[in-house]
């Protein structure tokens, strides 16, 4: 019997990492090792006796037993924090996109590869059901041939700041690289500002792919309504993907003119198809698909998507400074040519380019 992989669960306030310590507890692969966390909150949460509760997050990095680090969000993971596990030859979880410069996401993608550890760092969203019934109808040709992608997001009005891109557009452009397993070799961004903000109130976007496919991104803090949707448009269909919490969804319309066959069902042109919502067990799966990359001991996995997501974003911010010019995207690894990137199974594994 394979030894469970041994987990600390860096957590926030207001029982933030409550649930991601939950996932890990629950699962035979993992050990519940340490919770770095208010030990206040102990006495109140009930865990085995083999987890140790610490407010020092160097006790962690000391413990030489601890095969990874898990962080309950982004801000938690800060840079350092990830670097200075990674460094520690720790592997890292982080339950949501990187928020931080690309350069520092590479820093920790390099170090993973240096160090044969794993790293997740995405969103679990992109592991609902819907995103994974999607991958499966793009993957299998349902859809036909891909002519382009179309994505938007839609925020209230904000009272504070908001930044389009950063808060609204980071995790969209996530999602459509992931659906699309590659990334654009260029970028182009317009925004306009009409209620008053330094910032743009609307942006309008298109990532440029090396295969021809285009994917345009609105975002926009005017339309009145909270919405996020990403249609996939192909030759023989349409499928739209609705991630708002309120209304998570996938549907697919055909796109002929005439009456075909649509994964058996036959349908005329304008049919919709719409798929049952299934429980959301992204976290869950996202924990799961964690441990097996730490025990497969083969490759690593590594933040590569959430490297590449951010220099998509910092493209994209260049390219609204320069009114809309094109902007090349190319991760400081790939530049210097060190770093290869490719998909194995799900997981995007790096390995160095020998010179």
């Amino acid at each position: 019997m394979r030894t469970p992989v041994s987990v600390a669960v860096v957590c926030g306030a207001d029982g933030l990492g409550d649930a991601l310590a939950r996932s890990f507890d629950r699962m035979p692969q993992a050990t519940l090792r340490w919770i770095c966390d208010d030990v206040k909150r102990a006495a109140s949460i009930g865990y085995g006796p083999e987890t140790a509760w610490t407010m020092d997050f160097d006790e962690l990095l000391q413990d030489e037993d601890l095969d990874a680090i898990a962080f309950a969000s982004p801000a938690l993971a800060a840079p350092w924090r990830a670097l200075a596990a990674l460094e520690a030859e720790k592997h890292v979880f982080v339950d949501g996109q990187l928020r931080c410069a690309s350069a520092d996401a590479e820093r920790l993608v390099a170090a993973a590869t240096r160090g044969n550890r794993s790293l997740l760092a995405q969103t679990p969203a992109l592991l609902r059901p819907e995103v994974l019934r999607l991958h499966r109808l793009i993957g299998r040709g349902a859809l036909g041939e891909i002519y382009y992608v179309h994505a938007r997001r839609y925020s209230l009005r904000p009272e504070g700041d908001l930044d389009l891109l950063r808060d609204l557009g980071l995790e969209l452009v996530a999602l459509a690289l992931d659906v699309l397993g590659d990334e654009p070799v260029e970028v182009t961004a317009t925004g306009e500002s009409y209620i008053g903000r330094e910032r743009p109130d609307v942006l309008f976007s298109t990532l440029r792919f090396a295969t021809g496919i285009n994917v345009h991104v609105h975002l926009s803090c005017l339309e009145g309504e909270s919405s996020e949707q990403l249609s996939v448009v192909g030759s023989k269909a349409t499928a739209v993907l609705d991630v708002s919490e309120s209304g998570r969804s996938l549907s697919v319309a055909a796109n002929g003119a005439a009456p075909s066959v649509f994964e058996e069902l036959p349908i005329e042109p304008g049919d919709r198809i719409a798929y049952r919502q299934a429980p959301d067990d992204s976290l869950r799966l996202a924990c799961a698909r964690f441990l097996t990359a730490v025990r497969s001991h083969g490759e690593p996995s590594v933040g590569r998507e959430a490297a590449a997501a951010l220099a998509v974003v910092e493209a994209l911010e260049q390219s609204s400074r320069n009114r809309g010019a094109a902007e090349p995207v190319a991760s400081r690894a790939e530049q210097e040519g060190k770093v290869v990137a490719f998909r194995a199974g799900g997981v995007t594994s790096v390995t160095r380019q020998l010179s």
